[in-house]
Parts: C-alpha cells; sequence; structure tokens
C-alpha cells in the first residue's frame, strides 16, 4: 500500500509540471463592479458522508441502493467529465477522504483530468481535512491530525492549488469557537456552515448579520470571516434543484412549445429568491448553493440547466441588475474582500444548536458512549505509535503500517462518525475500521522497540509483544497464559508520569521488580464483579496494582512473577472501618448503612449512612467540602410519529426537568491498601462505581460502569442516565465547559449572547458538550469534572454539576438516520459502558495548574505491552533497555508536545504547545521559550521550518488575499533565535524540523 500511494503521488506530480497553475481564486469568473448590481455566485457542490446511513465503502461504491441510490465514484467522474466541456463551469469539494479513494482507484488519464481541473481553478478543494469534522464531540488533537492528514494528501496530489482556503463545515450540528481559531491558525480566510440556533438565525437575518467577523480567541487574538447560509439548509433554493433526488423542473425553454416553456417563470422566481436573500446581506454579493447530499451523480443535468439560468437571468442585466455565474466560495470572498464591508463580530460559539423550540441537538454529544471512548483512546494510541515511528526511525521496510490508524482515526472524526448518529451496522464498520488499526499498531510497537530496546548485540530477538484490548474489562490472554511476563508501560506525554496501572491477575501471588530490577511494592485485590454487568466468562479474579515511574516520550518495563515469595503481593481484603459499625462483618459482605472514609494522604472522601459520598477533604490546605454525587436519569421524550421530536441520536427532549432518583441505598465494598483506596458502590442491577484514591494524586478517581440500561417489554421508556455532583459552591448560575478540549468556554444559565433566550426546553437547551473538562466555582472553591471522552453536561442548579454518561432511546428522532439509539452490546441485551471523571476541588487560583495538566495526563494514559518472560530478570536486563525517554531534559510545566512524528525524507513535524490562557496561573500564563537543540534522544535538529497549523504552508508564506480578516495569516513568523521557540499563551507552533538520524 505504501508502495502504491507512493507512485500515485510521483505520477501526479509530473502531470502537476506539464501545465500551469491558475488556482480557483486567481481564476474567477467576472462579476460587476458595478455597486446597484447584484452579483450572484452559483456554488456547485456536493456533500457526501463518509458513513451514515451506509458505510463509507458503500456510499463510495454505490452499494444499496435502496437506502441511497449514487456511488460517489460516479459523482467525482461526472463532474469532471462536465467541467470539461466548459472553461465557465466551476466546482467545490470538500471530503477528501472520498477524494483520495477515488484517485487510488482510477487510472492516471483520469487522475490527470482532475488534476487538471484543480490546477485551472475549475475544481476548488474547500475544507480540505479527511473529513468534515464534527465540532462538538471531537478531540482538538484528533482536529488537527485529521486535518492535516487530508490536507497533506491534497498538496501531494495537487500542488498548491490543492491547498484550501476555505473552511466548510455545512453540516456539523452547532460550531465551536476553538474551531474557528484553529482554521484562523490554519491559514483559512473564511469559514462557512449551515446550522445554527434557529433564534439566532433569525436574529441575524433581522440584523443582516449572516457574515461576520468571528474572534476565536481572547488569547491568540484570531479571528475568521465567517458566513452561515442564508437557507436553513446547503441546498439550493426551491425550485431550483436539479438532481435526480428533486423533482423540480428543469429549464424548459423550447418558445414553440407554450404549455411547457417555463423560462420567465423560472428567471421571475430567481430574481426574486436572490433579491430576498441580498436584502439580509451588506454587500452586492449572494453566494447560491446549487447542490446538497450525493448530488451531481448526473452532473450533465445540473449543468445544462445552470447554463440555461446564467444564460436567461444575464440577458435581463440591464434591466433587473442582477449578474449571475458559477463561482467558488474563495471567489466569493474575493469579492467580499473588495467590497470591504463594516461586518459584526462575534466573540461567542454556536452551541447548543437548535432547529426548534424542542428540537436541541445535544443529545449526540453523550450518543454511543463506549464507541467515543474508543476513538479518544485510539487517538492516543496514535499519538504514541507517530513518536515511536519517529525515535526507531522506522520506514518502508518496517511492518506496521501506521496510517492505517491514522486513516481510521482522521475517518472516526467525521460529524456522523465521533458523533454517535451513524446507524448502528455503520458505527460496527467504523469500529472494524479503529481495531484494524490497532492491530498495526501492534506491529509498529514491536518494529520500534526491536530497534530502541537491544543493547549491544543486535542479533537478539525482542519476545514478541502484545496488547490487551478488553483491559477495562479485566481481560488479557497473555497474562493469564503467562507464569512471568514483562509489562511494558508507554507514556506519550511529554512529561514525566508516575501513577499506579491495573493489570487483569490470575493468581494469588506476585513478584514485581521494577526497570532496574529491585523489587517494588505493589497491591492485589480482588476484581470488583458487581452485578456481573460485564457477562465475560474470562475476566481475572484480581486485579494487580503496580506503582510506576514513565519518562516523558518513554517507557519503562516492569517484570511480573506469580512465584510464591516472601515479598509477593498478598490480597487485600475488601473491608470497612469497624470502629463506624457496632457489628463486625466479614471481608466479603457488603456494607450498607454505615460511614465510612478512605484516604490516600492527600485526599480523604467520606461517605454518609446511604453510600454516598458526604465530604472531601484537602489534607494540606485543611479545606473541607460538602459534596453528594448521584446518578439519576430523564425519561426521553418518545414518539411515533414524525411531528413530535422524540429524544433520539441527535436530539435530547426530557419529559419534564425532573430526573428520575436511583437506589437511595447504595451497598459498599472498601478496599484500603498502600497504593490505591476505594470504595466500589452497588447502586442498582445495572449501576456500579468505583470510587478511587491514587497514591501521590490529587483527584478522585470516579470508575462508572452503566448497562444494560433495562427496557420494558411494552411501550419502552427512552432513559438518559446522568452523574450529578452537588455541593454548596455558590456559583451564581455561571459553570465553564471546554471548546475541543483546549479553550475554555464561559456559559451561563438560561441565557444567550447572542439572542433573546427562550426557555422552551430547560433542561437541554443548557447542555453543552464537554470534552475534557467543566467545572463550577465561587470566590474559595472550584468543582472540576474531567472526563475521557466527551459528554453532554451542564450546571441546572448553583453548586451542581451534571454530566449525561450513557442513554438509550427507544424511538427515531426523525433526523435522517430512521434508526432509534438502542445499542444491543455484545450480549444482545443492551450495551455496557465504563468511564472515568477525575474530580478535582481546590481554590479558583490553584485549580487551572491542575486540570490544564491532569487534562493531558488522561488523554495520554498510558499503554501497557505484555509478553512472556523466558529469561530471568537479571538476563533480560542484560540484553534488553527496559527504561527510555526520546527527551534528553525536561519542559517547562506550560509546554507540552503535541505531534512528534515522521514528515519527509530526514525531517520531522513538530508542533509545540503553551496550554495556558491568559490570567489562569500566575506564573505559568507567561509566555515562554523553549530550546529544541540537543532535546531529543534519536536525533540532532539541524534546521527550522515554520508552517501553519495544518502544517501545509510555510509560515512566512504572504497570503495571495489583498484585504485578509485573518489577522493570523497575515502575522510573519517570529524567527526562531538558533533553535530557540517561544510561546505565548494558546499557542501552538508548528515546524518542519530537518534531523540528523546517524543516532538511529
Amino acid at each position: 500500500m505504501r508502495s502504491l500511494t507512493l507512485l500515485i503521488i510521483l505520477a501526479i506530480s509530473i502531470l502537476q509540471e506539464t501545465f500551469g497553475e491558475t488556482c480557483s481564486w486567481q481564476n474567477c469568473n467576472e462579476w460587476s463592479k458595478t455597486k446597484d448590481t447584484l452579483n450572484v455566485h452559483l456554488i456547485c457542490h456536493t456533500h457526501d458522508d463518509l458513513g451514515w446511513i451506509k458505510t463509507v465503502e458503500e456510499y463510495y461504491y454505490g452499494a444499496h441502493k435502496d437506502l441511497v441510490p449514487v456511488g460517489v465514484q460516479y459523482i467525482i467522474d461526472s463532474v469532471a467529465t462536465e467541467l470539461q466541456k466548459d472553461l465557465s463551469r466551476r466546482f467545490s469539494w470538500a471530503e477528501t477522504g472520498f477524494l483520495w479513494r477515488w484517485i487510488n482507484t482510477h487510472s492516471d488519464f483520469q487522475r490527470h483530468n482532475l488534476a487538471k481541473l484543480v490546477q485551472k481553478g475549475q475544481i476548488e478543494i474547500v475544507g480540505g481535512g479527511w473529513v468534515q469534522n464534527d465540532e462538538a464531540t471531537a478531540h482538538y488533537i484528533d482536529i488537527i491530525d485529521q486535518m492535516t492528514f487530508g490536507l497533506r494528501k491534497l498538496n501531494e496530489t495537487f500542488g498548491k492549488c490543492g491547498a484550501p482556503s476555505i473552511a466548510w463545515q455545512i453540516d456539523p450540528f452547532g460550531h465551536s469557537r476553538e474551531m474557528a481559531n484553529l482554521f484562523a491558525m490554519m491559514g483559512f480566510e473564511g469559514l462557512f456552515f449551515a446550522r445554527l440556533h434557529y433564534l439566532e438565525k433569525a436574529n441575524r437575518l433581522k440584523n443582516n448579520s449572516l457574515e461576520f467577523i468571528w474572534n476565536a480567541s481572547d488569547d491568540l487574538k484570531t479571528n475568521i470571516l465567517t458566513g452561515a447560509f442564508y437557507q436553513d439548509n446547503y441546498g439550493p433554493p426551491e425550485g431550483f434543484c436539479f438532481d435526480r433526488f428533486c423533482s423540480d423542473d428543469p429549464i424548459m425553454d423550447d418558445e414553440e412549445e407554450k404549455d411547457t416553456y417555463n423560462v420567465e417563470q423560472k428567471v421571475e422566481a430567481f430574481l426574486k429568491h436572490v433579491k430576498k436573500q441580498a436584502s439580509h446581506l451588506r454587500t452586492n454579493h449572494v453566494m447560491l448553493l446549487m447542490g446538497s447530499d450525493f448530488q451531481y451523480s448526473n452532473a450533465n443535468e445540473w449543468f445544462i440547466n445552470l447554463d440555461k439560468l446564467i444564460q436567461y437571468v444575464n440577458a435581463k442585466e440591464t434591466e433587473t441588475k442582477v449578474r449571475v455565474f458559477y463561482s467558488t466560495p474563495s471567489c466569493y470572498v474575493e469579492a467580499l474582500s473588495e467590497a470591504q464591508p463594516r461586518l459584526p463580530q462575534k466573540n461567542d460559539d454556536f452551541f447548543p444548536y437548535a432547529s426548534s423550540n424542542h428540537s436541541f441537538w445535544t443529545g449526540y454529544f453523550t450518543s454511543r458512549p463506549t464507541f467515543k471512548g474508543f476513538i479518544r483512546k485510539s487517538s492516543s494510541f496514535l499519538q504514541l505509535l507517530k513518536q515511536l515511528d519517529a525515535f526507531a526511525c522506522l520506514g518502508p521496510m518496517d511492518e506496521g503500517d501506521l496510517d492505517v490508524l491514522r486513516r481510521a482515526t482522521a475517518l472516526m472524526q467525521h460529524h456522523d462518525a465521533v458523533t454517535g448518529t451513524a446507524k448502528e451496522n455503520v458505527t460496527r464498520d467504523y469500529a472494524k475500521r479503529l481495531a484494524a488499526g490497532w492491530n498495526e499498531g501492534v506491529q509498529v510497537i514491536n518494529d520500534a522497540l526491536s530497534k530502541l530496546v537491544l543493547k549491544d548485540d543486535k542479533s537478539k530477538q525482542l519476545p514478541a509483544q502484545a496488547i490487551c484490548p478488553l483491559i477495562n474489562e479485566t481481560i488479557c490472554e497473555v497474562i493469564r497464559s503467562s507464569g512471568e511476563f514483562t509489562a511494558t508501560v508507554f507514556n506519550s506525554n511529554s512529561h514525566p508520569l508516575s501513577t499506579v496501572v491495573r493489570l487483569p491477575y490470575y493468581s494469588r501471588d506476585a513478584i514485581i521488580s521494577a526497570p532496574n530490577g529491585e523489587h517494588i511494592e505493589s497491591q492485589l485485590v480482588k476484581t470488583f464483579f458487581g452485578t456481573n454487568q460485564l457477562e465475560g466468562t474470562k475476566r481475572a479474579p484480581y486485579e494487580l496494582l503496580i506503582p510506576v515511574d514513565i519518562p516523558a516520550l518513554g517507557f519503562a518495563t516492569y517484570f511480573v512473577s506469580n512465584k510464591t515469595s516472601i515479598r509477593s503481593s498478598r490480597l487485600t481484603p475488601s473491608k470497612y472501618d469497624k470502629s463506624k459499625r457496632n457489628a463486625a462483618m466479614s471481608a466479603q459482605q457488603p456494607i450498607v448503612g454505615a460511614t465510612v472514609n478512605i484516604s490516600n494522604g492527600i485526599i480523604e472522601v467520606d461517605f454518609d449512612e446511604d453510600g454516598y459520598v458526604s465530604t472531601i477533604k484537602n489534607i494540606h490546605t485543611g479545606q473541607t467540602t460538602k459534596m453528594r454525587q448521584e446518578f439519576l436519569y430523564y425519561e426521553g421524550a418518545g414518539f411515533n410519529e414524525g411531528d413530535n421530536q422524540s429524544s433520539g441520536a441527535y436530539i435530547f427532549r426530557p419529559n419534564g426537568t425532573d430526573p428520575k432518583r436511583l437506589s437511595s441505598n447504595i451497598t459498599l465494598q472498601v478496599v484500603q491498601g498502600p497504593l490505591i483506596s476505594e470504595v466500589r458502590q452497588t447502586v442498582n442491577k445495572w449501576i456500579t462505581q468505583i470510587i478511587r484514591l491514587i497514591k501521590g494524586k490529587n483527584y478522585i478517581e470516579f470508575e462508572w460502569t452503566i448497562g444494560p440500561i433495562p427496557k420494558e417489554d411494552k411501550n419502552p421508556i427512552t432513559k438518559e442516565v446522568i452523574t450529578r455532583y452537588i455541593t454548596e459552591i455558590a456559583s451564581n448560575g455561571e459553570f465553564f465547559t471546554d471548546a475541543n478540549g483546549r479553550q475554555i468556554m464561559p456559559r451561563k444559565r438560561n441565557f444567550s449572547p447572542s439572542f433573546e433566550y427562550v426557555n422552551t426546553e430547560p433542561v437541554a437547551s443548557n447542555y453543552y458538550p464537554v470534552n475534557s473538562r467543566i467545572f463550577i466555582k465561587d470566590a474559595n472553591t472550584q468543582l472540576t469534572v474531567l472526563n475521557d471522552r466527551s459528554q453532554g453536561g451542564s450546571s441546572l442548579h448553583d453548586g451542581q454539576i451534571e454530566l449525561m454518561l450513557h442513554r438509550r432511546a427507544f424511538y427515531d428522532d426523525h433526523w435522517g438516520v430512521e434508526e432509534a439509539l438502542d445499542e444491543p452490546g455484545d450480549s444482545g441485551k443492551g450495551l455496557v459502558a465504563r468511564g472515568i471523571h477525575w474530580i478535582i476541588i481546590d481554590s479558583p487560583t490553584a485549580s487551572p495548574k491542575m486540570h490544564r495538566s491532569l487534562a493531558f495526563e488522561l488523554f495520554h494514559s498510558p499503554q501497557l505491552s505484555f509478553a512472556p518472560l523466558q529469561l530471568s530478570v537479571e538476563q533480560y536486563r542484560a540484553t534488553f533497555n527496559t527504561l527510555y525517554s526520546g527527551m534528553t531534559r525536561s519542559l517547562p510545566d506550560h509546554v507540552k508536545i503535541l505531534t512528534l512524528e515522521q514528515w519527509t525524507g530526514k525531517s520531522l513535524l513538530l508542533r509545540l504547545e503553551h496550554i495556558y490562557q491568559n490570567n489562569e496561573d500566575n506564573s505559568l500564563s507567561q509566555p515562554v521559550t523553549v530550546d529544541v537543540e540537543g532535546l531529543f534522544t534519536s536525533f540532532n535538529v539541524i534546521s527550522l521550518e515554520e508552517l501553519n497549523l495544518a502544517a501545509n504552508k510555510r509560515k512566512r508564506a504572504a497570503s495571495h488575499w489583498s484585504n485578509s480578516w485573518n489577522r493570523s495569516s497575515r502575522f510573519s513568523s517570529r524567527y526562531a533565535d538558533g533553535f530557540s521557540i517561544e510561546l505565548k499563551p494558546m499557542e501552538i507552533r508548528t515546524f518542519k524540523v530537518e534531523v540528523d538520524m546517524e543516532k538511529c
């Protein structure tokens, strides 16, 4: 596959030299310079989902015509054929994933013709990511990766004309401020989308503010020209859809056929529409979208009718003062730049999105929680693999194909993938693609370790490494079948990690040796089976807890033996504090009606007699906070008829404002040991939880397991399960959520800064996407919740935070998927989901330093690989390195290595990020300088070339726009002082790094 890709790139690069490049923005059809003439830009386009109702392959090939009777390959074929007939025709294409699929399956001649159309400006690439990513549930690291992946393919294929200037987010269900910030840092000149809250849409129509300047970051002062479409979708005006999916009449211009001739009627309707649309804009330019979902499979039908429309409308230009022509989004932005209107500004975001008074698109923030968790873990795994690939200098001769996971993870960011809004069989196909990427990733680990761990004797072979994909279910076959084994713990974070890892274990004895060969303390506990929600028969009876210290961008190998010894770990019994109860209980008997507490020397957690958390004490500061955590569920609205809005994959619509409370009498098991202390809660038959304190950690871990959510035999009731953290913090209606895991967005209950709030759905309208954290605070205390996947969250009452963890809906919400969100799970009885929250309670001044670093620690949770140990520990250590770091020294606390991967030739792609916003921390919210000379162990840095965030253009390259609204695109790079790189708060800087790989 690697060889085929290289041949395709080589062939197209040769073709690029055979004709000159006049990209779309350099080859616009002429518009009228007369101010009283209305210029109508026809934007021919198709929106092609990479999976939704059908799988990505089914969409591409045109399978299952009963669902959608087209194939994307034929759309590209048809458009390319029709564009060659008339040089004035234009077309805009967005989905690189499908385009690259087409390039890989067509002849050199066909690829040549397509490339020629791009480089002559007839085809404009917009967006350019592998997919059109979601903006609510996608993490910024994934967004940057998928954009970089898609744009790199375009650059390799089409050269400079393949580098889009316009961001094209026409279908995502709400839009984030951080996404606009990322687009600005990538150098995009404009951003267009279709979906925004119906009340904000009405307000913008009223104020002629559909086009505006979006101030995307208070820290970086980035901004970008943004346009919301006039219509409520991204399709053509009524009566002007010339596609097989539409029933609109074509333009019939045979004057002798009086009964069918409709030119005057069509022209009049067209002029009426464009003049009405123009009345809501601030220039004499109007953008009309001509196309929609999977349209243009017969492009001839479209272009014949649009040619006629242009001909007959322009014939009356002197009379009507309207000129219509084929255009592209970049030509439209060029026209706006020339007109230089005074545009309003926006500082907030577009969440939550509502299409009507009862249709709030906030359910998908949580839909398919296990799939969302799998995507997040896959992203973290991908970062690790890219680093290992770079440090080990892997090449085409190595067996592992990193692109399989890179491509799959990029695909998952699609706005019907990570959102959880595709059909069940499509979601399973997505998961299979991720799993295939993980399989290749294991080979990458083996390829890399075989080069990084060998000492003097290079002929030795490292035992084959395996990973345990079901480790969170306490299942690991390689451990079960091995009396002695190695556990290699990887840290993809650019800061060292000290934590406790948990392994499934099948023996009552364990001896642990550290990388240096010394025996270390461990802890052995019985697995918490709860109510047997996870029905797997291979679950280990025990968990082995090992304290680990892993260097930055590195790994450490630990040794485990189940032999009996005086050093063996002994089973830590489940127990309770007998002093707080009169009657003695056996180690295995659950606790009911007792107060218990746990502590790790940093935090102490007390539980009341009902089994709920009651108080949390910071032992170092002495601060005690009253807190209660409980599970509840909303009953979702359910209707079989489309006239009423149900809760479903997209929509969250609870019946009423008060969720149902679950068990008020929780049973507990308490485990206290040297490494972890935990309280195991059984809430009911389908909800269990472990509340855990880890040695040396200043947070509380809440590990929840939910499911299968019950389904009634008749008239089943949709259930949307939440966790609620209740404190006495005087939050005054305010709370804060992250935007795509990065900048913090202030929220206010029952309020919007962009329109007058109407309380039609008091719960759903206050839900926001939470990718990494949500917090509330007052003058003295801040409660922060970190999560391990995207979830919907809110603060519906002062002092409270709630996050939706799982949902099971039994009615379709009538937004296209035509399927209820009723996941069967592995058992067929319903999905069981397990996830983690980290809870921080501290002062508002101390909390940012904690949640900024801990969010990265949670994202980069350690990955483990295992192998049977066939040598003694001493022999293994003499043969293989057991401790490795890709870095020679530590980074400042406010700096992270966001990206490190092989790029081209002897170059790497390096992104450095300042992770703090202004005014978050007195010392860390300051500019910082990093010297990358001698920073890495496997190679020496020779030179740096700064690129934009997407790595597809040099940062210092001048913009071709005469008047740009994007400040970041006008900023020249700050040249590094030698190899010293300055970073300002929230800044990400991207470099192509030439390296000397002699150390490899």
